[in-house]
């Protein structure tokens, strides 16, 4: 599926806008290329909504118009990682799943060993014990992730 700019939701086209200049700002502090490409790839992630795996992302801008090699989706999926667009999350078998993150409130996950569902939840007393054991330990938070593994509401259902 091509991304036509033009037909983007309203929210996802004023993200693009709003992102794709801090990410021009971050390749070229990076003296990264700043290519048509990877404002495909920025689109095309700001066009979802949920956990994808790059593989899919590549398969998606594979063919048509807005064509983007695999390598270049890998790379610019990296750089939007470091440049703080997208937040990678790892399932027990070590699989990538990445998430945009510009714009979006920080939320934790909880993923499903039977099925695979991604759980999001976010918790104001986590983030406050995170907050003090840095400030405890005198360390600067870049970033954290917390994922919880298990089995989910309609899994354990299912299994009676």
């Amino acid at each position: 599926m091509s991304i036509d700019e033009q037909q983007l939701p309203e929210e996802v086209k004023q993200s693009v806008e709003e992102a794709w200049p801090l990410f021009v700002e971050f390749l070229k502090k990076k003296d990264a290329r700043v290519t048509q490409a990877r404002k495909i790839v920025l689109t095309q992630v700001f066009s979802r909504h949920d956990h994808f795996c790059a593989d899919d992302l590549a398969a998606e801008l594979s063919s048509g118009m807005n064509h983007v090699s695999r390598g270049t989706v890998y790379r610019t999926l990296a750089l939007m990682e470091e440049a703080g667009l997208v937040r990678v999350i790892r399932d027990t078998d070590v699989h990538a799943h990445y998430e945009h993150t510009f714009n979006h409130p920080h939320h934790e996950h909880m993923i499903c060993d039977k099925c695979g569902q991604f759980i999001e939840f976010s918790d104001d007393e986590i983030m406050v014990l995170i907050d003090k054991a840095c400030e405890e330990m005198g360390f600067e938070e870049r970033n954290h992730r917390i994922v919880i593994f298990g089995t989910c509401k309609a899994c354990k259902e299912k299994e009676g």
